[in-house]
C-alpha cells in the first residue's frame, strides 16, 4: 500500500511498469477487455493507484447514444485489478463483489479519466475504488461512475 511519504520517481516508474506488464498479460486472455479497452492509455501509477484515459467510441455506447452501463462495470473490474497490480502483485484475483454507482454520462468523443485505488490489499482479499470521470473542454471533470470492487487474491 501507499506510504505517507511521496514515492520516488524510481518507485513510480516501477509501479507504472508493473501495471503495464499486467495489463499486457491480461489483455491477451480477455477478449472483452481487449475489445472495450483497446484504446486505453495507462499513463501514471504509483503504489496503490493508477490513472488512465480513454476516448468514448461507438462500441462504448448504448442504444440512446450514451455510455453503456456494462462499459462502466467492465472498467470497474479491470481497474480494480490494475490497482492491485500497482501494489506489486502479478495475479490480480477473482471478483467477489462489485458495485457501480452511475452518476452522469458521457457521449461519443468524450475523454474519460479512469482512476483505480487499492484501498487495502490483505492476505486473501483486496478492496478497491474506481472512478470514471468525463473531462470537459474547460479542463474540469464530471464524475460519471464510481465503483467498488472486492477481489479474492492468492495468499502472498
Amino acid at each position: 500500500m501507499a506510504q505517507n511519504n511521496p514515492p520516488s520517481s524510481i518507485e513510480v516508474n516501477q509501479a507504472l511498469q508493473q501495471v503495464l506488464n499486467v495489463w499486457d498479460r491480461i489483455r491477451v486472455n480477455s477478449p472483452i477487455y481487449d475489445f472495450l479497452l483497446s484504446g486505453v492509455n495507462v499513463y501514471h501509477a504509483e503504489e496503490g493507484s493508477f490513472c488512465a484515459k480513454l476516448q468514448v467510441g461507438p462500441k462504448h455506447l448504448n442504444s440512446k447514444g450514451t455510455l453503456h452501463g456494462v462499459f462502466s462495470a467492465c472498467v470497474t473490474d479491470w481497474a480494480g485489478g490494475l490497482a492491485i497490480a500497482s501494489c506489486g502483485l502479478e495475479s490480480t484475483g477473482v471478483s467477489t463483489n462489485i458495485n457501480i454507482n452511475y452518476l452522469s454520462t458521457a457521449t461519443m468523443g468524450d475523454w474519460l479519466e479512469i482512476k483505480g485505488y487499492a484501498n487495502k490489499v490483505g492476505k486473501s482479499l483486496a478492496f478497491t475504488t474506481i472512478t470514471v470521470s468525463k473531462c470537459t473542454s474547460s479542463g474540469d471533470t464530471t464524475l460519471v461512475a464510481q465503483g467498488s470492487h472486492t477481489k479474492y487474491i492468492k495468499t502472498r
